[in-house]
């Protein structure tokens, strides 16, 4: 065990930490946030403020509809985002493989484009 230990605490160089390690981080972060917010939505049947612009916020037709509707939405990409910021951490430090990283990208760009026409979907049928 404290070979295994003293590998986790060398293999970390500071060299290492490049704009893909700090996007992962802040990725993995932004995914608790969402999570947090889907909860959020789901006691206060309100939409969070990072979903519609504060202006567009009075706006919201049926807001517990709307939360209804992109809670489990927000969950799934809140998770998908931790479990991406986790994966890219990983392969960043660890496998520092060109092909996992690309595909790690490839597999978060397709939830982000999903999780964004969700949203836009939501907000031509609530935001009027």
């Amino acid at each position: 065990m404290g070979e295994n230990m003293g590998y986790l605490l060398t293999g970390f160089h500071v060299e290492d930490i490049g704009f893909m390690t700090i996007f992962d981080f802040i990725i993995l972060i932004y995914g608790a946030y969402s999570v947090y917010t889907s909860q959020q939505m789901k006691r206060t049947g309100m939409p969070p403020a990072w979903l519609v612009a504060q202006q567009d916020l009075k706006r919201v037709r049926k807001p517990q509809e709307f939360c209804d509707l992109m809670r489990p939405k927000t969950l799934i990409f809140g998770i998908v985002c931790v479990l991406y910021g986790i994966y890219g951490l990983i392969e960043c430090f660890y496998i520092k493989n060109d092909f996992a990283e690309m595909a790690g990208v490839t597999v978060f760009v397709v939830f982000v484009i999903w999780f964004i026409i969700s949203l836009q979907n939501a907000k031509r049928k609530y935001i009027g």
